[in-house]
């Protein structure tokens, strides 16, 4: 953990803890959703997601040691980039597609031969390079383990998804990988904010 008075650490626990949680929560309905397209309620909800992923990304370049602190601000980066690309991609979604008169299926993010699959399957590999890059920020106790390999195995999952698109392989392949992707996201949020949780804690003392 940097340096910092007992106060900032208060803040970034509590608000790690509560960004996380809600994070969390998102994600589990963002992929039952998805997966039953059930939408606008999907878009709604992923759009969501950008904003709270944003935010527990900075509470955990605020929990980064400072000699780790390259890591994390290159994570919050391309985490930055990922919710400027997804967040206009699904407001596009929930404002242009639906409410135009006109053909709008190049646009639709339901149809995978339009650009806006394409930029979806993008802001998620930024995605994946936030997560790989935060990955080795945790290390000192068997949750931050636990985070750091969920974090690498959803930044592998991130970075292959598009090479997977851009090599034109089977669409059930990528869905696939979403699958895995749906359930390992909610847990690496979930741990951290358990993390997050226990620090906020003046006895915190795990092994």
């Amino acid at each position: 953990m940097s340096k910092f008075d007992p106060l900032e650490k208060k803040i970034v626990y509590k608000l790690g803890f509560r960004s996380a949680i809600v994070a969390t929560l998102l994600l589990i309905i963002a992929g039952i959703t998805a997966t039953a397209s059930i939408q606008p309620l999907a878009t709604i909800i992923g759009f969501l997601v950008t904003l709270f992923f944003l935010i527990v990304m900075a509470c955990v370049h605020s929990y980064a040691s400072d000699e780790k602190k390259v890591f994390s601000l290159i994570g919050l980066s391309f985490a930055i980039i990922y919710a400027v690309l997804i967040s206009l991609n699904y407001y596009i979604q929930l404002t242009f597609v639906r409410q135009t008169t006109f053909d709008a299926s190049m646009f639709d993010i339901t149809n995978p031969q339009s650009m806006m699959f394409v930029i979806e399957s993008l802001g998620y590999f930024f995605m994946g390079l936030a997560t790989l890059f935060a990955a080795p920020l945790f290390s000192s106790s068997k949750t931050e383990n636990l985070i750091k390999w969920l974090f690498v195995t959803n930044g592998i999952l991130g970075v292959l998804t598009p090479i997977g698109y851009s090599l034109n392989l089977p669409l059930e392949i990528i869905f696939g990988g979403l699958i895995v992707w749906d359930i390992i996201m909610p847990v690496s949020i979930g741990s951290l904010a358990y993390l997050f949780k226990r620090k906020c804690n003046p006895k915190y003392d795990e092994a």
